[in-house]
């Protein structure tokens, strides 16, 4: 088992810190290094504590695995279980997802699986604007998507899976449904975070989308 002291060394192996890197072209660079010659790639927006894109990525030697979150906290936790499990497809970029998405991803990349898994809902109107799902952070998915790849999203709170994702869903021209049903509330061989063995284990539901892009616009 390899030593879980995260030095900068090991830090900089698996993290790339878009909130205190000033010049975007070195983690342009260093995307464009490691992401070279996969041709399955992987995105998980929000990654957390890395429980889920770990795995997958630790199942998934043939393709890239690469994980935003804006905790540093958490983003440390994902790479302490990545460089535990010696993990060479997989790196975290600390900062803001919508940010990322549009300074090192649209135009640039092409990903086969998107992963929004349980976004804060922000309950109170008040702070609404904050929620990341919306009509605008679809539109942003669109493009970076395969014509082929599945966007899934994934949430526990009744509200916002019913009266906030899937009336938006419902209203897409931009992507269609995949399930038979608007949602389910267990996908096999999705993947499980640990927040949702938290909150399975006190009775929540839990609501998984899952939708193509509709390529006859």
């Amino acid at each position: 088992m390899r030593n879980l002291n995260l030095d900068e060394e090991i830090l900089s192996e698996y993290l790339l810190d878009d909130f205190n890197t000033e010049d975007s072209t070195i983690i342009e660079n260093e995307l464009s290094k490691r992401l070279s010659g996969y041709d399955i790639i992987d995105l998980e927006i929000g990654c957390g504590n890395g429980k889920f894109i770990v795995e997958l990525a630790m199942n998934n030697k043939d393709k890239y695995f690469l994980g935003i979150e804006y905790s540093y906290k958490a983003a440390k936790k994902a790479v302490s279980k990545a460089y535990k499990r010696d993990i060479k497809n997989l790196t975290i970029i600390f900062g803001e997802a919508n940010n990322v998405i549009d300074k090192y991803l649209n135009c640039k990349y092409l990903f086969d699986k998107i992963y929004l898994n349980f976004p804060d809902p922000w309950p109170k109107k008040k702070h609404a604007h904050r929620r990341i799902f919306n009509k605008d952070f679809l539109d942003k998915m669109y493009p970076i998507l395969k014509d082929e790849g599945i966007f899934y999203s994934v949430t526990d709170d009744d509200n916002y899976a019913l009266e906030i994702m899937n009336p938006i869903y419902n209203e897409s021209k931009i992507f269609k449904n995949v399930l038979e049903s608007e949602y389910v509330n267990k996908l096999e061989g999705y993947g499980v975070t640990l927040y949702e063995e938290k909150m399975r284990a006190i009775g929540h539901n839990i609501y998984f989308f899952a939708h193509s892009k509709n390529i006859k616009l």
